[in-house]
């Protein structure tokens, strides 16, 4: 009977232990850490690892664009006739697949870096034939920049190896025998204060006064046009691309070069 009585109390004293908390799993409970979302885990341990940001994808090219694939620059010259031109010079070059002239700027430094003006000139006789010419009024094309130092000095008080502001101008010779200058142009969010190299700067030259023969024709003699860069913020390189010639209406002109003349050492070899 003794014994029975025991197991008895003993059932009912598990019995109610089950149904408390002591004082120690209650503080436990009221100290400990709000619960956090893998997510926030994530998030935060990321943040300072994140790569910097990259060039926006190069802009797809008209099928009758200058897109410099072949490798040919000969039509690109550099135009050094003042004391404010930058020496240079012009080759292809492939930047991340994409092949583009370069303009390599060889005499750009700290001491003129405010005056100097990158100079290029385009012989549109190697790219259209005498009687495409009237139908030109506008070209568009691509313009970038390149850091090649680290003068430039951000608002943080840091050297940074930025290309800085992209603009500038340029102007061709017309078929009333005059100078023509194109409207200036300016870039803007081209990431030309976070890269190296910036980003795309679109630029449209216009023929705006075409209706009064400010434009080119047949009687052109070495159709050329300008390209040139000032302002500039750090010592940097130049790269163009995707060279289009518009119609009045607004459609890219198809390119058809003269055939080039043969060489000495192919005319040797033909017995001309």
């Amino acid at each position: 009977m003794k014994k029975y009585y025991s197991i008895l109390l003993l059932t009912a004293f598990l019995l109610c232990g089950c149904n408390q908390k002591t004082p120690e799993s209650s503080q436990i409970q009221e100290t400990a850490p709000p619960e956090t979302s893998a997510q926030e885990v994530t998030l935060a341990e990321t943040e300072e690892t994140l790569p910097p940001p990259t060039n926006a994808p190069f802009p797809d090219a008209d099928p009758c664009a200058v897109t410099f694939d072949d490798g040919n620059c000969q039509f690109v010259s550099v135009v050094k006739d003042d004391d404010s031109a930058a020496d240079g010079t012009v080759s292809v070059e492939t930047v991340d697949g994409n092949a583009m002239l370069k303009f390599t700027d060889l005499s750009t430094n700290q001491e003129n870096l405010e005056t100097a003006v990158q100079k290029i000139r385009i012989s549109v006789g190697q790219l259209l034939n005498p009687d495409q010419l009237e139908s030109v009024y506008s070209i568009g094309f691509d313009l970038y920049a390149e850091a090649k130092d680290s003068l430039f000095l951000s608002d943080d008080g840091q050297y940074r190896a930025v290309p800085g502001w992209i603009g500038g101008g340029g102007g061709t010779t017309c078929a009333d025998g005059n100078w023509y200058g194109f409207a200036d142009f300016a870039g803007s969010g081209l990431n030309e204060y976070d890269l190296q190299r910036s980003d795309a700067c679109h630029v449209e030259f216009k023929f705006l006064l075409a209706a009064s023969g400010k434009k080119w024709d047949a009687s052109v003699e070495d159709v050329n046009f300008s390209v040139m860069r000032w302002g500039m913020q750090n010592v940097s390189d130049l790269y163009l691309d995707n060279i289009t010639f518009y119609d009045e209406e607004g459609h890219a002109i198809p390119l058809n070069p003269s055939e080039p003349e043969p060489s000495a050492d192919a005319s040797e070899e033909a017995g001309l």
